[in-house]
């Protein structure tokens, strides 16, 4: 089983702290989207909130990997958990006084969209390096199966709190989940880097794509990754057009499809941590390209379906290809990834699904505009098969070096 990284001492305890971590940040997900929507009734300002958290990731991102590769890595753990519990401290006592307002959700979201951005290459970076490094594949799959159990469960535990209690309690047990790693962290010994440079930051930054444009796997998974972020998960940000611009079923309708994605994604999660071990080398297998292109194929089949449960069959099937393929890239990256790369590196992996994910979705909400949900999802899945089929032909043996 793929379960190896758990036989660390080290990392069985990180894990801990990282499953109360993952759940916190889904209930805090689903607690200021609502105090968004409570508070204007506004889908616009909803979006707002939401392109908030995200936009720091993409714009600071490759900027926070390079400081990740050259500061102490438990140091910068501590720094973007203490941040991330002062911003949910804050936003905490703002509601508990009833003194929360549009512009101070909006800073409080790019607060907390700025510490998310810092903290994406420190996790990445992090975990491989209290395990050996032919186990990293064991922990890319873990950390896949904590996410996606947390997405199944924590939005519900979210709403319930909410629903039961009020947003205060909610955000307060939120808090207390952030707590544990500040304890765990300090037990905690990451692998040493092994060199220490002196660079500038721009030298640093260039070493670091440099390094990439050189790794002909690298650039193949970032190739792949793009297109199917972009013709496929692109569609997973636009449910709410299938959920209720094609069956009429509002939110209830949107909640199930999600947890459709979420019950996907969890099996292919547990699939890849409970399965055998495998190193994985060629990004273009015949294996990877087929789990890609029935992700594609199902995309176009969900936006064109009129039966409810085909569709939610569809969200499920998305929410397993996605993580599957996700997970298989990562672990090609991070496997053969120095230590003191992984920062840089695995930043810009990050900026570009996110990237090309909400450039998927803009593009098929425009195509939607103009020639409706059904064609749309048609036309991208469509494209992106025919990328990923041109990538195969075109490519060469992509070894790692």
């Amino acid at each position: 089983m793929n379960l190896v990284a758990l036989r660390s001492h080290e990392f069985r305890l990180y894990f801990l702290g990282a499953v109360a971590n993952v759940n916190a940040l889904w209930i805090s997900r689903i607690v200021i989207g609502w105090l968004a929507w409570d508070m204007t009734n506004s889908p616009q300002f909803v979006g707002i909130i939401a392109a908030c958290s995200l936009l720091p990731t993409l714009f600071g991102g490759p900027f926070f990997g390079v400081l990740i590769d050259r500061t102490d890595i438990k140091k910068a753990a501590y720094a973007t958990n203490i941040a991330m519990i002062f911003c949910i401290a804050v936003l905490l006592a703002l509601q508990a006084s009833n003194n929360i307002a549009q512009t101070s959700l909006i800073l409080i979201s790019l607060a907390i969209g700025t510490v998310t951005a810092a903290h994406h290459p420190v996790r990445l970076s992090f975990a491989p390096r209290l395990v050996e490094p032919n186990h990293v594949s064991s922990v890319v799959a873990l950390a896949a199966l904590n996410f996606n159990l947390a997405r199944l469960i924590s939005p519900a535990i979210g709403g319930l709190l909410i629903d039961l209690t009020s947003t205060t309690t909610a955000l307060f047990v939120t808090l207390i989940l952030f707590l544990p790693n500040l304890t765990i962290l300090f037990r905690l010994q990451p692998r040493e880097l092994t060199k220490h440079s002196g660079e500038a930051f721009t030298t640093a930054m260039a070493e670091g794509l440099r390094y990439i444009r050189q790794r002909n796997l690298i650039l193949i998974v970032l190739a792949t990754t793009a297109v199917f972020s972009i013709a496929m998960r692109g569609v997973l940000e636009v449910l709410p057009i299938v959920a209720d611009g094609s069956f009429k079923l509002g939110a209830v309708g949107l909640g199930q499809l999600g947890s459709a994605v979420g019950g996907g994604a969890l099996c292919a999660a547990m699939y890849k941590a409970l399965g055998a071990q495998q190193r994985e080398r060629d990004a273009l297998s015949v294996n990877n390209m087929s789990i890609a292109i029935i992700g594609l194929v199902t995309a176009a089949v969900l936006g064109n379906t009129q039966t409810w449960t085909i569709a939610l069959l569809c969200a499920a099937v998305l929410g397993a290809t996605g993580t599957y393929f996700g997970v298989t890239m990562q672990s090609m990256i991070q496997g053969d990834l120095p230590d003191d790369m992984r920062g840089r590196v695995m930043s810009i992996w990050v900026v570009v699904g996110l990237g090309a994910t909400a450039l998927g979705a803009f593009i098929i909400g425009a195509l939607t505009n103009l020639i409706g949900i059904g064609a749309a999802s048609l036309w991208i899945s469509g494209i992106g098969v025919v990328a990923l089929l041109m990538l195969t032909w075109r490519s060469p043996k992509n070894t790692p070096h």
